[in-house]
């Protein structure tokens, strides 16, 4: 399980910066944009921004924040990595996204002073953060940059392989390099740690993570505490309904006072 950026401050011990320091270098190689349905995303986002302006939290090296932007959306990216701002702000057309170097699960540091149509999080950037109260702030953040009628999507893998212990994944293979990843997951903490190995001819290079993955249940509770309510929510961001096979999941909520608004 990876995230599109990390926006996220790392537990105790651990530098800000983590996420973006370890995998910034190879992150645009290992997810381009066609990664995990990446264009069908930018689709739907675009359509619930409308005319409406944006906010990524998590934005990372850009990869659903430039190609969103250039389909007519003013966007707005947060992330806690210096490293990741950098290499969107130096990619073709990411003068286009204003960034903000902020903590996404802290409400001082994390206050743009307006509202926004859309608010996102995808490709698990919620998981990046590695703690429930944290993950708990982060919507609360979102919730308070939302403005009446707007949305909130939340796009996550669902997890998956979460029996205690270590277990190998993500197994990927190219003509020059093999990959794979050593996965600790606790189910009691909901907390996975994961190592990815790099193989190549220049030799072996490691990638240490940490993430917390989180059941669509208990996003709904982490979002009703913000005063979010469920307003629709499928597989994919095709629309596939969900069942209980699916591998992803794409959340939106809309503020609780707001019942007159239409379904999303």
């Amino acid at each position: 399980m990876t995230g599109d950026g990390t926006g996220a401050r790392p537990g105790p011990g651990e530098a800000a910066d983590a996420y973006g320091s370890t995998f910034a270098a190879v992150y645009d190689d290992w997810y381009p944009l066609e990664f995990a349905h990446g264009a069908e995303a930018v689709d739907a986002l675009a359509r619930y921004a409308g005319p409406g302006e944006a906010l990524e939290l998590g934005v990372g090296t850009g990869r659903i924040a430039i190609p969103l932007a250039r389909r007519g959306v003013r966007v707005h990216g947060v992330d806690i990595s210096p490293v990741m701002l950098e290499l969107l702000r130096a990619k073709p057309g990411g003068h286009l996204v204003r960034t903000v170097l902020a903590d996404m699960a802290d409400p001082d540091a994390c206050d743009l002073g307006r509202r926004f149509a859309l608010v996102y999080s995808v490709f698990n950037s919620l998981f990046c953060i590695p703690a429930q109260d944290r993950q708990a702030a982060s919507l609360a953040v979102a919730a308070r940059h939302l403005a009446p009628g707007g949305r909130l999507v939340v796009d996550h893998q669902m997890p998956a392989g979460v029996s205690p212990g270590i277990s190998v994944r993500h197994f990927h293979a190219t003509d020059d390099q093999v990959r794979f990843s050593l996965v600790d997951c606790d189910p009691v903490t909901q907390v996975m740690k994961r190592r990815t190995v790099a193989v190549t001819d220049d030799g072996v290079t490691s990638y240490h993570s940490v993430i917390r993955y989180v059941w669509p249940a208990e996003l709904d509770l982490m979002a009703a505490s913000a005063g979010l309510v469920l307003a629709a929510r499928r597989a994919d961001w095709a629309g596939t309904p969900m069942h209980p096979g699916s591998p992803g999941c794409v959340s939106v909520y809309r503020h609780r006072t707001h019942e007159g608004d239409p379904p999303g």
